[in-house]
């Protein structure tokens, strides 16, 4: 490996910002700087460039309006407990292997007298048509989905929960988490029938700290934030001009390159997960088989302690993950001395909630890493990698004891 050459395998948490949406942006800060409600001259150059970026990004996705947001969290706030609020008190339907953003918004869905149902999961991390139909009811006001899972990369069956949906409580509000997804495949509101969508610009090389909520034509969602009435009274607050104009810079390289970028990070995983099959026997690729997003390689090695493979592959300049950068605080983060010592934990339920939710036991979950690849990754980049992940691991397996690499910990 190069000397000072550093691999970067964790875009599922961040990608690096687009070169040009960085222009894009520092521009928007020079030149730009009014404030979008002022009548003066320094005004409507900013709201028009507001508009041009919403009016774009509205369109990338054939909604009927676009809410700009801090980023995909406050999305999903806005979309799942801004859609209750706009309703009579009931229940909200949600995953538990969803995203913290999904999950906490059930203390604030509480202010407003309703009540969050957690469904369980199968093993791939998604809600079954069956499992969903059953917790159906015309007390439901809102359904959150996530497609395209941010851990284990399993795309829901969306079409048919929809359908549930629209057949057993019509009136219910449908949310999707497309924060993942978005940029990565083709995604319409109206062909999937869903009410919104939330989108966060640093998941395809856009700006940290934007992101937006898209909303169907029929989609009725009650302020959460009135301030000054901005966004349509949805959002209140003086708009983030050049995170607006970077998101919608970010959001045209990405849908004109998906294509591409779908077919290299699929084969990157391929390739990945080939090798470290041959290395590590046992190796199981999590998520599901078929219906996933290409760029996320979410895998159990047994007998490797997730966090020391990472450790040691950082060392060595590959950064990667072994969940989610949003579960707990940096501190909680922290390999323990068993982790450290590449010591199996004990079989107790997993610390993580995705994996707990999908079957697996502390031992199991501590075998799980998470590699995700981006159109900036390069073929050298993988291969690289994935000789250094698959050399780490051996040496783990070779200092493991025997059980742990045999299978203890398994579902």
């Amino acid at each position: 490996m190069t000397e000072g050459r550093a691999i970067y395998l964790d875009n599922a948490a961040t990608t690096p910002p687009l070169p040009a949406c960085v222009a894009a942006m520092g521009r928007a800060q020079r030149e730009l700087f009014g404030n979008p409600s002022s009548a003066h001259s320094f005004g409507p150059p900013a709201r028009r460039a507001l508009d041009d970026a919403r009016e774009f990004l509205r369109g990338t996705l054939g909604a009927a309006r676009v809410v700009f947001t801090s980023g995909g969290s406050e999305a999903d706030y806005l979309g799942i407990v801004g859609s209750a609020a706009a309703r009579s008190p009931g229940r909200v339907l949600m995953a538990a292997s969803d995203h913290p953003a999904l999950l906490q918004c059930a203390a604030l869905l509480g202010r407003y007298r309703n009540h969050v149902t957690v469904l369980p999961v199968t093993t791939s991390g998604d809600i079954a048509p069956e499992v969903l139909f059953e917790a159906m009811g015309q007390d439901v006001r809102t359904v959150a989905l996530m497609y395209g899972h941010n851990e284990l990369g399993t795309l829901c069956q969306l079409r048919d929960l929809v359908e549930i949906v629209r057949r057993t409580a019509p009136q219910a509000h449908v949310h999707v988490d497309l924060v993942q997804t978005y940029g990565k495949l083709p995604f319409d509101l109206d062909e999937f029938d869903v009410d919104s969508v939330a989108v966060s610009g640093h998941k395809f090389h856009g700006p940290r700290g934007a992101g937006f909520l898209a909303l169907s034509s029929t989609a009725e969602i009650a302020p959460l934030q009135l301030a000054g009435g901005q966004e349509g009274g949805l959002r209140g607050g003086t708009e983030n001009v050049a995170g607006a104009i970077g998101l919608a810079v970010a959001a045209e390289h990405a849908l004109t390159h998906q294509a591409g970028v779908e077919a290299h990070t699929g084969a990157a995983c391929e390739r990945m997960f080939a090798r470290l099959q041959t290395a590590v026997p046992g190796a199981e690729r999590l998520g599901h088989a078929t219906r996933r997003l290409p760029h996320i390689l979410s895998m159990r090695l047994p007998g490797v302690v997730g966090q020391t493979l990472a450790l040691r592959c950082d060392a060595r300049g590959v950064a990667f993950s072994t969940g989610s950068a949003c579960h707990g605080t940096h501190e909680d983060n922290k390999p323990d001395k068993k982790a450290a010592e590449n010591k199996p934990a004990e079989n107790k339920p997993a610390e993580n909630h995705v994996l707990a939710a999908i079957g697996l036991d502390r031992t199991a979950a501590r075998e799980v890493v998470r590699v995700s690849f981006s159109g900036l990754t390069t073929n050298d980049d993988i291969d690289e990698a994935t000789d250094i992940l698959a050399a780490e691991a051996e040496r783990l397996l070779g200092s493991a004891p025997r059980a742990n690499a045999h299978g203890v910990g398994s579902r």
